[in-house]
């Protein structure tokens, strides 16, 4: 009997301990999901200044990985995730590279009536 017992409290204990790690595996996706968006925001922020000012904006942001921010036509595109929904006035210049995992400084700045994003 003693020995049923505690069959059955290590088989609880492995159930909870596995429950743990998915919750901490999901809410690490969507600390990072945030955490991506909100890089996202900042960059459209700092597009819109340039777009309604002029000027330069600088800007940090930090990307978790697995995902990555790319630059389409008007949009900001981090997975499935685009920011403006209806886009900008300006599109984006051609060679605004994807921006992977990890922390950049970026220059948003206009150039030939094309938002322009540059690295620092």
């Amino acid at each position: 009997m003693p020995a049923l017992r505690t069959l059955g409290l290590v088989i609880l204990a492995v159930f909870a301990v596995s429950i743990g790690i998915l919750g901490y595996v999901y809410m690490r996706a969507v600390l990072d999901e945030s955490a991506a968006r909100e890089a996202a925001l900042r960059v459209s922020e700092a597009c819109q200044t340039v777009i309604n000012v002029g000027g330069q904006q600088v800007v940090d942001i930090t990307i978790p990985g697995n995902y990555h921010m790319r630059f389409l036509d008007n949009q900001i595109v981090v997975d499935n995730y685009r920011i403006p929904e209806q886009g900008f006035v300006l599109k984006f210049a051609e060679n605004a590279s994807e921006l992977g995992p990890g922390t950049h400084t970026l220059s948003i700045r206009i150039e030939n009536n094309r938002l322009v994003i540059t690295r620092i």
